[in-house]
């Protein structure tokens, strides 16, 4: 039976963390996979911008294609096993607000495993500026 208390999110601290941190998963792969894919476009977009060859043929461009989406799904493994850390912490820290915990430290985890692609095409730009000034 589900409690209904107001001002509380049952999905918060109603479920058990392993059920919880699972329901959110599918979430945290496909926002991971659509980092990684415009990550790679934006660094190709870089490139070509600052008029860098990036594949001298359409094989050249399918196969770097494969090969960096297999690696980045090698990523995605270690990322999977990093979002372990969640359920651990919880398990191990046994928060007061269960509920609050929840909610940052999937947060966290979530933006910061987004975010970290674009350190590619960032590194990307700063190299390809560095080279177009004379640095």
């Amino acid at each position: 039976m589900a409690s209904a208390v107001v001002g509380k999110r049952s999905d918060d601290s109603d479920v058990d963390g392993w059920t919880w941190w699972q329901a959110r998963r599918l979430t945290y792969n496909l926002a991971l996979a659509g980092s990684g894919l415009l990550a790679y476009a934006l660094s190709v977009t870089i490139s070509f911008a600052f008029g860098q060859t990036v594949w001298n043929s359409a094989g050249e461009a399918i196969g770097q294609t494969l090969f960096l989406g297999a690696l980045f799904l090698v990523v995605m493994g270690v990322a999977n096993l990093a979002y372990l850390l969640g359920p651990t912490g919880e398990a191990m820290l046994r928060p007061r607000d269960v509920g609050a915990y929840r909610r940052n430290a999937f947060a966290m985890g979530f933006w910061g495993s987004v975010a970290l692609p674009f350190l590619v095409p960032l590194v990307n730009f700063a190299f390809l500026v560095s080279h177009s000034s004379g640095f």
